[in-house]
């Protein structure tokens, strides 16, 4: 299994702009959904609590191909759980690990793709309005 080195891996989390699901291969059941993410680790707001330092073998579907792809895969191991003040919801946070380069190439676009969504929503306000003939 390949791990992203230190200089390669993104600190800076990004927010989702498009609701993702991440499911645990072996049960088939969802985890999560994908709240924000670097190439180091995510953070989902999932329906149960998650068991801290237990490794998930995940898949995400992803709602638009990336370079041909319409899933990804990630080994995310949990690093903490806390209840939701939202009623029986709970976040959690994992550390991620990519079980091939591919993998980890696709995830860096993902969140390339959320950072350009995200400067988009932000800059709109500064969009010149068309001019009607």
């Amino acid at each position: 299994m390949i791990v992203l080195g230190q200089k390669e891996q993104q600190k800076i989390r990004r927010k989702a702009s498009e609701p993702l699901l991440v499911y645990d291969l072996s049960a088939g059941s969802p985890i999560g959904e994908i709240l924000d993410m670097s190439a180091k680790g995510m953070k989902l707001l999932g329906e149960r609590p998650m068991m801290v330092r237990h490794v998930h073998y995940c898949r995400i579907p992803l709602n638009n191909a990336i370079d041909g792809f319409d899933e990804v895969f990630v080994d995310a191991e949990c690093r903490w759980c806390k209840k939701s003040d939202m009623g029986d919801l709970y976040y959690s946070g994992y550390i991620l690990r990519f079980p091939s380069p591919k993998d980890g190439a696709i995830v860096r676009k993902l969140i390339l793709s959320w950072m350009a969504d995200q400067a988009k929503r932000l800059n709109a306000r500064y969009a010149v309005p068309a001019r009607r003939s």
